[in-house]
């Protein structure tokens, strides 16, 4: 009687965590390219030394990248 009551309740496994580390990762991708190019486009200046400006893009770059490595990493593989 139980197999039967747990065979009735198929649902389709949808997986959203890998769309959000996507997602998570683009938009980290997207503020790290902000904050390189942003005073160059006329956009808005931040107010830190030019060090700190490569320093935050570069980091905010890096974990996007890695954001976007886990979720293709959970959606593919």
């Amino acid at each position: 009687m139980r197999q039967e009551n747990d065979n009735t309740n198929n649902r389709t496994n949808v997986q959203y965590r890998p769309l959000g580390e996507l997602i998570r990762g683009i938009i980290f991708i997207l503020f790290g390219l902000y904050a390189l190019f942003s005073e160059k486009l006329g956009m808005g200046r931040l107010d830190i030394s030019d060090t700190w400006l490569y320093v935050l893009a570069g980091m905010l770059g890096a974990y996007g990248l890695f954001r976007v490595y886990r979720g293709i990493k959970q959606l593919f593989f």
